[in-house]
């Protein structure tokens, strides 16, 4: 502020912004700091309840490890991969008692209560901004504390997750405890895009009652992430044994279908099966969904004539541990078709402004024989043999397209007939970026860089619509409205406001259009309230 050659007035004004920032920094109310307080001291609690369950969790694998069989040999190392957890999670929440120490040292320590008190006391100078910035680092040039502090919770974290390694489909549940854990520093960009970090930025410009919780928190996400841990280990001892907790009787035919003459053959047993394990069904060489421990097979039926299903069911192998894959006796079952077929592949309901696939055929006539009427309001565009595109115009709420048959005789047979309802393709919701009516932080808000119209779970893939325009009004809580017209559907505009923007302030995006399917739609407007 003070480099280079300044006038009187600029030396002046900038005089007067230092001043502010003081006044500013010893302004911090005294409900934000009890609310800091109070947050350490859930923390507290959480803590020791995270610890009090993680005992629980060891409690049973000591128990697995006393038995004197097989059960007791297979819970040996996954009770040792437990343990690791735990010394690497302690020695984590030892250090950062360390950090805690040295910074309430460094603020004055907390403050004197009367006797028979029993909790935490408050920081006797919890509105301090000093102590602990210098003891984490000020800046890239001047390094604290803090640097040392960000790659011990990195190499925390990654050390508790390579205990996992060996667990059945390690790579995967690696990737998602590092994914989903609260335990990591995460960086963030102010308003103009400069880098801020956890270390300096959020630490070291938060009065020391906030540093004290934040680090609080720090520690019980470091025992939530054992406790999913040790959880997920425990699960572990047993994955290598099938429990069969329920029967059911089974009919294996030869063929679902016989011809007159021939007899029905099929087996009949009794199936012992497990309703929880989170088996891997493969049918024809294809997952297919598993509920309540049985899979379902639900194949669309096309054409006449016979088909096979393969299945395969992944388990481990009691002796080796490793996973296999145990084959079902081949099932056969034929397809026919119904006297007549016509069907929209997506279902009864044709769309205004989009091209609807339909199938349409008639079994045993030849398609040059086929005749095709369909009713008021739409238009059928012969694509192949038994593929059409149907398009609808509005002006009708139903219709039907009927099929006909040229017989050998030369007479039109009519051979069935199907009613569809004619619609308009749902409206779809604006939103910035990701973002829907609501309250959220200035980052949120400044990471959307479009005005989106989102068409969700839409029968169709690929139906899309684009926002051309809208009005963004910025209505603060202190000051004078103001109002922006966009074309387009670039964000910068909101952007721009939300820079400006305090806690409280609405940012209204409004009179927004969009363009697809049917023409240019109007959508619903966005509220957004800046935390």
């Amino acid at each position: 502020m003070s480099s280079g050659k300044l006038s009187p007035r600029q030396k002046m004004i900038n005089m007067m912004y230092l001043v502010l920032i003081a006044l500013l920094a010893l302004n911090i109310s005294n409900e934000i700091l009890k609310a800091f307080h109070l947050m350490e001291v859930s923390f507290v609690k959480a803590n020791q309840s995270l610890t009090d369950k993680n005992k629980g969790i060891m409690a049973a694998f000591d128990a697995a490890t006393e038995k004197n069989d097989a059960a007791g040999e297979r819970a040996k190392p996954w009770a040792e991969k437990a343990k690791k957890v735990q010394a690497i999670s302690a020695k984590f929440c030892k250090e950062i008692d360390t950090y805690k120490s040295d910074i309430e040292k460094a603020a004055g320590g907390r403050k004197e209560v009367e006797k028979g008190f029993v909790g935490l006391p408050e920081m006797s100078k919890g509105d301090d901004m000093e102590g602990h910035k210098h003891y984490l680092g000020t800046d890239e040039t001047t390094k604290g504390k803090g640097d040392a502090l960000r790659v011990l919770i990195d190499n925390t974290r990654k050390e508790m997750i390579d205990v996992l390694k060996g667990t059945k489909g390690d790579k995967a549940v690696m990737e998602s405890f590092d994914k989903t854990t609260a335990f990591k520093v995460e960086d963030f960009k102010d308003e103009n895009g400069a880098k801020k970090t956890w270390e300096r930025d959020v630490l070291g410009h938060s009065p020391v009652a906030g540093v004290m919780a934040m680090l609080t928190k720090v520690q019980n996400d470091c025992k939530a992430l054992e406790t999913d841990i040790l959880t997920k280990l425990s699960e572990n001892i047993d994955a290598a044994t099938i429990k069969f907790d329920k029967q059911m009787a089974v009919v294996i035919s030869e063929s679902t279908n016989v011809m007159s003459g021939s007899s029905f053959k099929a087996q009949v047993a009794l199936a012992a099966y497990n309703s929880t394990a989170a088996q891997r069904i493969l049918v024809n060489g294809s997952p297919i969904p598993v509920k309540d421990g049985l899979g379902e097979i639900n194949i669309p039926a096309s054409g006449v004539g016979s088909h096979k299903i393969e299945a395969k069911i992944e388990s481990i192998d009691p002796v080796t541990g490793e996973t296999v894959l145990i084959p079902a006796p081949i099932v056969e079952w034929t397809s026919f078709q119904p006297s007549a077929t016509i069907s929209a592949d997506a279902m009864n309901v044709l769309y205004i402004g989009l091209d609807n696939p339909m199938s349409i055929s008639v079994p045993g006539v030849a398609p040059s024989a086929t005749i095709v009427s369909p009713g008021a309001g739409i238009n059928l565009t012969k694509l192949s043999d038994g593929k059409y595109k149907a398009t609808v115009s509005a002006g009708n709420k139903e219709s039907s397209i009927s099929v006909s048959a040229k017989m050998p005789d030369g007479t039109t047979k009519k051979m069935g007939e199907m009613k569809y309802r004619i619609r308009q393709v749902p409206k779809p919701e604006a939103m910035l970026g990701n973002l829907t009516s609501g309250s959220y932080p200035k980052v949120q808000v400044n990471a959307a860089a479009f005005v989106y119209a989102n068409l969700a779970n839409f029968v169709f893939d690929g139906v899309k619509f684009t926002v051309t325009k809208y009005s963004v009004i910025f209505v603060p809580r202190r000051g004078n409205m103001e109002e922006s017209t966009v074309v387009g559907n670039s964000a910068q505009a909101v952007k721009n406001f939300a820079a400006k923007a305090k806690a409280g302030d609405i940012i209204l995006i409004d009179r927004i259009r969009a363009t697809g399917p049917g023409g240019e739609r109007p959508l619903n407007p966005i509220t957004i309230t800046i935390q």
